[in-house]
């Protein structure tokens, strides 16, 4: 079971889920997943805020964390996918990793090859053009392009949303890398501002064997996760 977080102080809502119930068990087929409850505050967490606040995040005390300046050195931007010829030029980003030792490239390794948990957050522009464009789907596949990926496998997927325009998705998929010889899992939310000029995403995952280990811990970081609506 998915629990949204608490009610924070203004201007940061409490997130919504748009499906017909207001707490919806996720089940994940094809791993035998499910998500655990999580809520109220963990004392093992830590609040990550971007360099422009417009979203924060929790993540565990021993994980890493680089900032935007750091992302920038990267060849791509992780987690910040073209879709359909469209670009997403980003505001702001901090990525994240649960490895041992802080490497900021291992943010760009296929998650189906990544033995720690690793992530990002981040805020995009949308052109005026591909503003007429925006979809679950666009938002999504700007994150974690698995319409690409080898046997993808949305094992849940459900509409999002923080409120006041800020709707999206929330996604649990599956995938295999290149070879075909492993499989990795990534859970986002993704959300367009109102007038689809941003948008704002979450990601973590893993492979599969470190997913399972880690579904606990990784759901409270993607959960946690509150955008700013007056940004």
């Amino acid at each position: 079971m998915l629990t949204l977080p608490a009610k924070p102080e203004v201007p940061y809502p409490v997130a919504m889920s748009q499906s017909r119930t207001a707490r919806t068990t996720l089940v994940a087929v094809g791993l035998g997943l499910l998500l655990a409850a999580c809520g109220g505050t963990d004392s093992n967490l830590r609040t990550i805020t971007d360099d422009q606040s417009l979203s924060r995040f929790d993540v565990p005390f021993d994980w890493n964390t680089y900032e935007h300046e750091e992302l920038s050195t990267l060849e791509r931007l992780p987690f910040d996918a073209s879709y359909q010829g469209f670009s997403f030029p980003a505001v702001t980003s901090i990525g994240f990793d649960g490895a041992p030792v802080q490497d900021v490239s291992r943010l760009n390794v296929h998650l189906a090859d990544a033995d720690y948990p690793i992530g990002a957050a981040s805020v995009r522009t949308v052109g005026e053009l591909e503003r007429d464009f925006v979809s679950r789907a666009l938002l999504a596949q700007s994150v974690v392009p698995y319409y690409t990926l080898g046997n993808p496998d949305e094992i849940t997927k459900e509409r999002f949303s923080f409120g006041s325009g800020f709707d999206g998705i929330r996604l649990l998929v599956s995938f295999e890398n290149e070879a075909g010889n492993g499989l990795g899992v990534a859970y986002l939310i993704a959300v367009s501002n109102p007038d689809d000029s941003r948008i704002y995403s979450i990601v973590a995952g893993c492979n599969r064997d470190c997913f399972v280990a880690n579904q606990e811990t990784i759901t409270k970081v993607v959960d946690s996760w509150l955008v700013n609506r007056k940004g």
